[in-house]
């Protein structure tokens, strides 16, 4: 058995002898983050009662606090709606967020709780705009908006026990906060999303290939599998792929896995960002994007269409690794399928060298909270936020939600809801990757300050598929439009 496996059991026996728990995109997306049509404004289920009582867990209820908290923004709550829902797809019933206010007035009978969900389309826009109205004091996955956010590292550093519960937190860079090679805190990560690779076993057995030992393996063996599993299936006599990359439409997410991988950190921090320089133009950068490109081959040439992933998770499934970003979802489609025992999931390979070497390089997307800046109630917010990230009933509910919690200890519960196929690679990321390795922000990558980056990496990755453009003459273009973007700043 794996080390790791031997820690997470032993993990898991000292978890079941305590009674709570530790004080944890295309578009953005989580799992319970993609937002449903059905959006509408909700207020919490009053609750009549006012004088002290006693919680479910047995600690006073806190009677001191008063108030009513509005919270505002996308994500998990818009999909759950109140009451919960049942997927069409999948079948999989998630209960609402009802149960985490009733929960919450358990513990402060005196606060009450009301949430407004929207859709993702514009979501930006919309929470600014609310902001401006003095009517919001928690943003729903609000910390990317830093202008309309309140930094938590006071909260966070009177609280420690806080940070120390989750796996990730949603970090930023403010030069007037902090020095810029310095993260600072904008949210807490209630949820998160892991990138993961499923691998169908199948077509591993059929070619007669080893199963990926995912604490193990390299960038190398990832390219190697991906051609060994590339051909006609000598039993089906089928043809498959090896590999599927994240989606073409968001293909700079392939550079942000891929940079860590080879640790290309491109960023020599000044005092402002204006006195911060971006090497994009270097040996490791033309590496990375060669890696990339090294899989075109073993790439089903419905990829660039998005076409590619039409029979996953099926019977018919002919990729035999896919880069994931929805792993929550994946696993419901697979079980809904009674496919279980065809697939697991597998962590992206190791980084090699610099501060972070031998951590996974899979990055996790998130669905966070942060404070409003224009509240006139931060501390309430931050009580809620809190709650949300270490309370035992709330994490609880987030797992019945079908969710991954940002909680340490609560993520590693997840073998009681899926196989150790799938549990242990997902726990192995969300346990062992540094609080700020997010999809928006990490040491090889930053999607928040540096212009068009992020839709530059897109371009050229996509053009360089189709055959139209080489390593040398991508990293020509992003390097221009970051030069030009910086010289701006000036």
């Amino acid at each position: 058995m794996k080390n790791y496996k031997r820690v997470l059991a032993m993990l898991m026996g000292t978890m079941m002898a305590v009674s709570a728990l530790a004080g944890c995109s295309g578009t953005d997306s989580q799992n319970g983050s993609s937002a449903s049509a059905d959006s509408s404004v909700t207020e919490s289920k009053q609750d009549e009662q006012t004088t002290p009582a006693d919680d479910s867990s047995g600690g006073a209820a806190n009677t001191e606090l008063s108030g009513t908290l509005k919270l505002y923004g996308p994500g998990l709550f818009t999909d759950v709606g109140p009451d919960g829902n049942t997927d069409i797809v999948t079948g999989v019933s998630r209960p609402g967020y009802n149960e985490v206010l009733e929960r919450w007035k358990e513990l402060y009978p005196n606060v009450d709780v009301e949430i407004e969900t929207i859709p993702w389309d514009n979501w930006k826009a919309a929470c600014q705009t609310a902001a401006l109205s003095g009517d919001v004091d928690i943003v729903l996955h609000g910390s990317s908006i830093t202008s309309i956010c309140e930094p938590l590292t006071e909260y966070l550093e009177q609280d420690p026990e806080v940070k120390d519960a989750v796996g990730m937190m949603a970090m930023r860079k403010n030069s007037d906060l902090a020095p810029l090679d310095e993260y600072v805190p904008y949210g807490l990560t209630v949820t998160v999303n892991p990138v993961m690779v499923v691998v169908d076993k199948e077509i591993f057995e059929h070619y007669g290939v080893e199963l990926p030992d995912y604490e193990n393996w390299t960038t190398e063996d990832v390219l190697a599998l991906a051609e060994a599993t590339t051909g006609t299936d000598p039993v089906t006599g089928e043809q498959t792929y090896g590999m599927s990359l994240i989606e073409a439409a968001s293909a700079n997410k392939n550079y942000i896995w891929a940079s860590r991988a080879f640790n290309n950190v491109i960023y020599q921090w000044g005092d402002t960002l204006a006195d911060t320089t971006v090497n994009f133009k270097n040996d490791t950068t033309k590496e990375v994007l060669d890696y990339i490109n090294a899989f075109t081959p073993y790439t089903s040439p419905d990829y660039f269409e998005g076409l590619d992933t039409n029979n996953a998770y099926t019977e018919a499934n002919n990729v035999a690794m896919i880069i994931i970003e929805d792993a929550y979802n994946a696993y419901n489609t697979i079980k809904a399928a009674g496919l279980e025992d065809k697939y697991m999931m597998a962590a992206l390979p190791k980084i090699q060298g610099g501060e972070f070497d031998g951590i996974t390089s899979s990055h996790m997307g998130d669905w966070n909270m942060a404070i409003c800046n224009a509240s006139q109630q931060k501390d309430l917010a931050w009580e809620f936020m809190k709650f949300m990230v270490t309370d035992e009933v709330v994490q609880q509910w987030l797992l019945d939600a079908f969710s991954i919690p940002a909680n340490k200890e609560a993520s590693g519960k997840l073998s009681g809801y899926m196989p150790s196929d799938y549990a242990d690679a997902i726990s192995y990321v969300v346990s062992t990757s540094p609080l700020e390795f997010s999809a928006s922000a990490n040491s090889c990558y930053d999607s928040s300050n540096f212009g068009t980056f992020a839709n530059d990496l897109t371009t050229v990755i996509n053009e360089m598929y189709q055959g139209n453009m080489d390593a040398d003459e991508a990293m020509d273009y992003v390097q221009k439009n970051l030069d030009d973007y910086m010289s701006t700043l000036s």
